[in-house]
């Protein structure tokens, strides 16, 4: 009689030991640390689970750059990026990591400022920094590829690259970059 009452005691606790065990989360909460460091722009992203190994992922970069080329350049960098992709993974026993292949839209909308050259004044022995301010608005479509760990369950971190066609008419980006975007990211998620 006591083993009855103190597994019925028991009961509420192993259950709740094994909902956690077999926890289904909805999705991931990311950052793109890469871009962080190398483009000094802001990204933050939600990842929605979906059924089939499947996801759906929209992210905001702020202060974004194009391909990392003009970062070490920029004066003031007020572009933000708005992307949304869809995410495939290719494992069949693994939930929402591995190997995974993106398909994205991205639009981009601001104007950053960069250094153009500097003017040496000999009469005053100085120079002039001299800048130019690009609008940088425009959309682009691609995909990207890469892989991702998933550590005790809860907090991942994927490698992996992207690479993207413009589909601006702005004289100003097809003057300064090409039409071909690339970019690589270490993303640090959590899953929620």
């Amino acid at each position: 009689m006591k083993k009855i009452i103190l597994g019925l005691l028991l009961l509420p606790f192993i259950s709740i030991a094994q909902n956690e065990e077999s926890k289904e989360y909805k999705g991931e909460i990311k950052s793109n640390l890469f871009d962080l460091v190398v483009g000094k722009s802001f990204n933050v992203g939600y990842e929605h689970f979906l059924k089939g190994n499947q996801s759906v992922q929209f992210d905001v970069t702020l202060f974004d750059t194009y391909s990392y080329l003009d970062a070490s350049e920029l004066e003031k960098n007020g572009l933000i990026g708005l992307q949304a992709s869809y995410n495939i993974y290719f494992s069949k026993s693994k939930k929402q990591h591995g190997f995974v292949f993106s398909p994205y839209l991205k639009y981009r909308l601001g104007k950053q400022e960069v250094v153009d050259y500097y003017n040496y004044d000999y009469n005053s022995n100085s120079y002039t920094q001299l800048t130019r301010e690009y609008d940088l608005s425009g959309l682009e479509a691609g995909f990207g590829i890469g892989h991702k760990w998933l550590f005790n369950d809860k907090i991942s971190l994927t490698l992996g690259s992207q690479i993207a066609r413009n589909f601006s008419n702005s004289k100003e980006i097809s003057d300064n970059y090409s039409d071909i975007n690339f970019k690589a990211h270490v993303t640090l998620g959590f899953r929620l």
